[in-house]
C-alpha cells in the first residue's frame, strides 16, 4: 500500500465530520448507512476518503470503495484491517453478506461462500471451524425416523406457545430437533433461553435442543444497507434462512418438517412464512400452526415482556410454563426484569 495512504478509525456516533464522511462515501456506493455498527473504518489517500467498512461483532458490513480506487490493493487492505480487529476481540469467525457482483474480493481473502439468493445477495464466512464443522457437530446428533421435524426459536422468554408448538411436533413426530438462537441480543441472555427450552421440554423424550451458531440469522445483524430499496428485506432474510436450513441444515439430521405459528398480529412474520414455504416447496413440508390462547390473546414472548415492564410478574404466571416462571423469580430473573424496565 502507498505511503500516502491512512488508515484510521470513525468514529461516527462522536464527530459530525466522520459522520459526514462517512455517508458521502456510502452515497457514492450506493450503499444505505445501517444503525447496527459498532465499529467503522476508513482509508485515506491524502485527506480524502477513499473506503470505508463497518463491523457489527463479527460481522462485515457497509464495505466501500471509491471508483477509481476499485480493483486494486484498497479492497485488501480495508477486509484485512476488519479482519484483524474480528479476530482480535476473540472471535473465531468471519462474516460477511455481500452483492454477488462483490463475491470475487472475498473468496481472494479466502472467505468462503455459504448461501445465496439469487442476484440479492451472498453469505460467506472465513473460519478456523466454519460452516462445515457445525454440520458435522449436528450430524452427531442424528437420529433415526420417518417424520423428523426442526423448530427455529428465539424464546425470548420460554413461553407455554413455544412449548404447545414443541409438543405438537412431539406428538406427531419420532423425533423433534429445536434450534435457539445463539445471537445474544434478546434480554433474556442465550444461555438462559436455551436453559429455558431445555427444561420446558424435559417430558419430551423425543427433543433435542441445538443452537443456531451464527448461521441463522437476526434482524439486527442481517443487512440491508446494499439491497434495492424495492427489495423486501425480511423476505430476501426469510430466503437465506429458509435456504441454509433446507439445503444444508435439514439433510444433517434428516429433517422432513418445519413447525412454525401463526402470527395473526405481525405482518413481518406472515412475510417469512410465506417465503419459507416457497423455498421449501416439496423438499421440506411447512406446519403452520394457530397460536395458543389464555382468553383472548394470544400468548407471546413480547406480552410476556411487556407485562414484566409494567413490573406485573403475577400477571405472566398463565402465559409461562413453570420452568420459566420460577426462572424470573431467581436473582438472575430479578436482573433480567431489572433491565426490562430501565431499557429505553
Amino acid at each position: 500500500m502507498e505511503q500516502s495512504y491512512n488508515v484510521k478509525r470513525l468514529w461516527i456516533n462522536k464527530n459530525k465530520q466522520a459522520l459526514k464522511d462517512w455517508h458521502w462515501l456510502l452515497d457514492q456506493a450506493h450503499i444505505r448507512p445501517e444503525e447496527a455498527v459498532d465499529y467503522t473504518v476508513a482509508i485515506y489517500d491524502g485527506d480524502g476518503i477513499i473506503a470505508t467498512g463497518s463491523l457489527h461483532q463479527n460481522v462485515l458490513k457497509c464495505i466501500a470503495v471509491c471508483k477509481s480506487y476499485t480493483g486494486g490493493g484498497v479492497i485488501n487492505t480495508l477486509i484485512s484491517h476488519l479482519m484483524n480487529e474480528v479476530f482480535e476481540k476473540g472471535y473465531s469467525q468471519c462474516y460477511v453478506y455481500t452483492k454477488p457482483e462483490s463475491v470475487q474480493s472475498f473468496l481472494y481473502m479466502g472467505f468462503k461462500e455459504i448461501a445465496r439468493v439469487e442476484n440479492h445477495l451472498v453469505f460467506l464466512e472465513k473460519a478456523t471451524k466454519g460452516f462445515d464443522n457445525f454440520l458435522e457437530e449436528l450430524k452427531t446428533r442424528k437420529i433415526p425416523g420417518e417424520n423428523i421435524a426442526g423448530i427455529v426459536m428465539n424464546a425470548n422468554p420460554f413461553t407455554l406457545g413455544h412449548q404447545y408448538l414443541i409438543e405438537k411436533a412431539s406428538k406427531e413426530n419420532d423425533v423433534v430437533h429445536v434450534f435457539v438462537l445463539s445471537e445474544d441480543l434478546s434480554v433474556f441472555p442465550q444461555k438462559v433461553r436455551k436453559e429455558l427450552v431445555e427444561k420446558g421440554t424435559a417430558h419430551l423424550s423425543n427433543v433435542l435442543v441445538h443452537d443456531t451458531g451464527d448461521y441463522m440469522v437476526s434482524a439486527k445483524t442481517f443487512p440491508s444497507y446494499f439491497l434495492r430499496e424495492e427489495a423486501d428485506v425480511t423476505e430476501i432474510q426469510a430466503r437465506l434462512d429458509a435456504l441454509i436450513f433446507c439445503e444444508k441444515i435439514a439433510p444433517a439430521l434428516n429433517i422432513n418438517r418445519r413447525y412454525v405459528g401463526m402470527e395473526p398480529l405481525s405482518f413481518a412474520t406472515n412475510i417469512y412464512n410465506e417465503a419459507l414455504k416457497k423455498v421449501f416447496g416439496k423438499k421440506l413440508e411447512l406446519i403452520i400452526l394457530e397460536r395458543k390462547q389464555v382468553g383472548a390473546d394470544v400468548i407471546s414472548a413480547s406480552r410476556v415482556r411487556q407485562l414484566l415492564k409494567e413490573n406485573k410478574v403475577a400477571e405472566t404466571r398463565p402465559l409461562l410454563p413453570d420452568s420459566t416462571y420460577e426462572f424470573l423469580n431467581t436473582a438472575a430473573g430479578a436482573m433480567i426484569i431489572h433491565n426490562i424496565q430501565n431499557k429505553e
